[in-house]
């Protein structure tokens, strides 16, 4: 019995285990991958958003946060995806693909998201979602669509074009990209409304290209945890308290699946944060009572002190 679960081991989830561990607890990290740090391993760019970094890359990033949690003796099961999460007596059961079960008095859920597909199938014509697939694409004189209107899209575009793309059009039912992005993109490379998509030709709007680069943004990644009656907001997000509780008791989200104000590696690693002290607070509560009750028997039967 470990005394907190966390289902993820990025940002959120690793930060949430190395503060349980400086607090005196036994935190265990359940991690799909070989190694931890997230969707940061998929994350070629420099990070120049974090006060205390300094132009590491995310794949720099996330090596540390694996050093860090591997040095404090956390227990972590990577390459492991987790298959049921159940609530049972006294807390949670977690059952791995490899047939592990694991218990714990609170359960985390950081298991982050993944890029929404929008029905398309990757192949080498398209790329869906940023990252190291993208970084490693090669645009030199082609055609490219960007299907998208938030900042991924427009930032994208950018990259494409200093790939040297030939021609770059972005589609877009709306625009939800910062002004920093928009003043760096021609309106006349941007097409705003709907757009049919013939991926296999690969064709959209009925224009021809050589690739197309589908950026819809990100849903959570909970597969898991399908049968749990979890709030949720319209897109699928889990509802949260200020403590990263969700409608279940002692069951808690954190990070980029709880989608915060502005999800990133600083956002989710305070989400971390709360929800250990949350955890915290649940599991010495019985053990604050137990301990005063007996400071007041010690003093009942002192007569000096009483």
């Amino acid at each position: 019995m470990f005394d907190a679960v966390i289902i993820g081991g990025g940002p959120a989830g690793a930060s949430c285990a190395l503060w349980l561990k400086m607090l005196g607890f036994r935190p265990c990290i359940i991690e799909r991958r070989q190694v931890l740090g997230g969707l940061q391993n998929d994350n070629p760019y420099p990070n120049k958003w974090m006060a205390p970094v300094r132009d590491k890359t995310g794949f720099e990033v996330a090596a540390d946060i694996h050093r860090h949690v591997m040095e404090h003796d956390i227990v972590c099961r990577l390459g492991e995806s987790v298959t049921a999460l159940e609530v049972v007596e006294g807390g949670f059961r977690i059952t791995t693909a490899g047939g592990e079960t694991l218990l714990g008095r609170a359960c985390v859920l950081a298991s982050g998201v993944r890029p929404v597909k929008g029905g398309f199938t990757e192949s080498h014509e398209v790329i869906i979602g940023p990252g190291r697939t993208m970084f490693n694409a090669d645009f030199e004189r082609q055609s490219v669509a960007i299907l998208g209107g938030g900042d991924n899209a427009f930032e994208n575009y950018i990259f494409v074009r200093k790939r040297g793309a030939d021609r770059i059009t972005l589609y877009a039912r709306t625009i939800r990209a910062r002004r920093e992005f928009l003043e760096k993109v021609p309106p006349a490379d941007v097409r705003i409304g709907t757009y049919p998509v013939a991926p296999e030709i690969p064709e959209v709007a009925g224009r021809r290209f050589d690739r197309i680069v589908v950026l819809y943004g990100w849903e959570p990644y909970l597969p898991y945890a399908r049968h749990l009656d979890l709030a949720r907001d319209p897109r699928g997000f889990v509802e949260t308290s200020a403590d990263c509780e969700t409608s279940i008791p002692d069951l808690y989200a954190i990070g980029e699946i709880a989608q915060r104000m502005h999800p990133c590696c600083a956002t989710s690693m305070a989400d971390g944060v709360v929800a250990a002290k949350a955890i915290q607070r649940t599991l010495e509560q019985d053990a604050v009572a137990r301990f005063a009750e007996r400071v007041r028997r010690a003093a009942a039967s002192d007569p000096v002190r009483g």
